[in-house]
């Protein structure tokens, strides 16, 4: 269950930012704490409130990227940063390897925007499935030579618990280990897929068919229908 978040927007006053506040305010528990629309406004607003996270409209010409991540990262502990994109003109590698925790396509529900914002205050990844998409495409050749990669039972069912949203800790509850035991078996799926990170994991894991059994087969339905991709934070 979420507590309240606490937003700093960084947008313009236009038709686009005004449906954009619309539709956070209609979510009880988002809370609007201020709005900037350049780098400097920005750090001042966010080192007085402290928000929960900053939702920046990528496409605006005074955002430039990366220099305003980077900036921003700087001079901002523990930043949380939600983009939004009129389209996918930069891939997910790039928004995560620069510090944007999630991405969302402004041509998405207004409801994304609301399950992005939420997810992301909550220190996970969210990023709409053309991102997705996009990223499994270029990385298809790895991946493809990742396929004869040899997992254990135990790692490939720790694997789909990972692409369940699971977090460590549950992993750990459910199949009765310790807590360093589950890091130790993510290092080892990590090392063998020649991967750093858990979102690569997960999406290996649907690229290849892991994800064998009913209960995991709904997380590919859910991927598919919902038109972004939701994953527990490392």
């Amino acid at each position: 269950m979420y507590n309240n978040i606490r937003v700093l927007l960084a947008d313009e006053p236009s038709l686009i930012g005004v449906g954009i506040r619309t539709i956070l305010r209609i979510e009880k528990k988002i809370i609007i704490v201020g709005e900037a629309n350049n780098d400097h406004k920005i750090r001042k607003l966010y080192q007085k409130f402290q928000p929960d996270l900053i939702i920046m409209d990528l496409d605006l010409p005074q955002f430039k990227f990366p220099e305003s991540i980077a900036f921003l990262h700087q001079n901002c502990s523990n930043l949380k940063i939600l983009g939004l994109m009129s389209h996918n003109k930069v891939n997910l590698s790039t928004l995560k390897r620069n510090g944007i925790a999630g991405c969302v396509l402004k041509s998405e529900e207004p409801q994304t925007l609301v399950n992005a914002s939420l997810t992301v205050a909550q220190g996970k990844t969210w990023f709409s499935k053309t991102f997705v998409e996009d990223y499994v495409e270029c990385n298809k050749d790895e991946w493809d030579q990742a396929e004869k990669a040899n997992l254990t039972q135990r790692e490939q069912q720790i694997l789909r618990m990972m692409a369940r949203g699971l977090d460590n800790a549950c992993i750990a509850n459910e199949l009765s280990l310790g807590h360093q035991t589950v890091r130790n078996y993510i290092s080892q799926i990590y090392a063998k897929l020649g991967l750093s990170s858990r979102t690569e994991a997960v999406l290996w894991a649907i690229k290849n068919e892991v994800l064998q059994h009913n209960h995991d087969m709904l997380v590919r339905m859910q991927f598919n229908s919902r038109g972004c991709h939701k994953l527990a934070s490392k």
